[in-house]
């Protein structure tokens, strides 16, 4: 389902918030012509850079960064992937707001994780700080940072069920639809009162 979300050709950087092992840089890279993986372990790094390396994928690079404030450049990522990693944070929607920050106009947000359930032991067990997450709360943080949120599509399981969240940030409109728009608006209310 993830490869039908980024489409071969349509994304020139992509990046992995929360890369772990790289499994989604293994899966999704191919279809990149670069792709950069963050995560804050340098355990998890190690894993991921030899997993990368064993599958010969020369156009990844992995950085050890904190998803609240990235070490890159804004406008810099096509397509950004948060793949089973809000559900640990504290901050979820401050990472949306981080993850549109170096999206590009036009680029897209796909966000993995748990639809709400009530597994309690997976915050003892396993750090888990949120028990999933419902689709207006994901959407509505999307909006907040600026993004056009798209259909979400649930995988249901046994026991838990995973969502998957997209969205797109808007295109700038051109020079030329801006001051026709602005024309039009100055016929229509010629006195600029409103």
């Amino acid at each position: 389902m993830l490869l039908d979300l980024v489409p071969a050709g349509e994304t020139r950087a992509l990046l992995d918030i929360g890369t772990g092992t790289g499994r989604m840089l293994e899966i999704l890279a191919p279809r990149a012509e670069h792709a950069v993986g963050i995560d804050t372990s340098r355990e998890m790094l190690t894993v991921a850079r030899v997993n990368l390396e064993r599958a010969g994928l020369r156009n990844c690079s992995i950085r050890q960064g904190d998803m609240y404030q990235l070490p890159l450049p804004g406008a810099s990522f096509d397509t950004v992937v948060i793949h089973q990693v809000l559900h640990y944070a504290d901050r979820p929607a401050e990472a949306i707001q981080e993850a549109t920050r170096v999206l590009r106009p036009g680029g897209r947000l796909v966000i993995v994780d748990f639809a709400p359930h009530a597994l309690e032991f997976l915050r003892v067990d396993h750090a888990h700080r949120r028990l999933g997450f419902a689709d207006d709360e994901i959407l509505g943080w999307c909006r907040a940072a600026g993004l056009e949120p798209a259909r979400s599509r649930h995988l249901p399981g046994s026991p838990l069920t995973v969502a998957i969240w997209q969205a797109r940030r808007s295109s700038p409109r051109p020079a030329g639809a801006m001051a026709a728009a602005s024309e039009r608006a100055v016929l229509v209310n010629p006195t600029g009162l409103v």
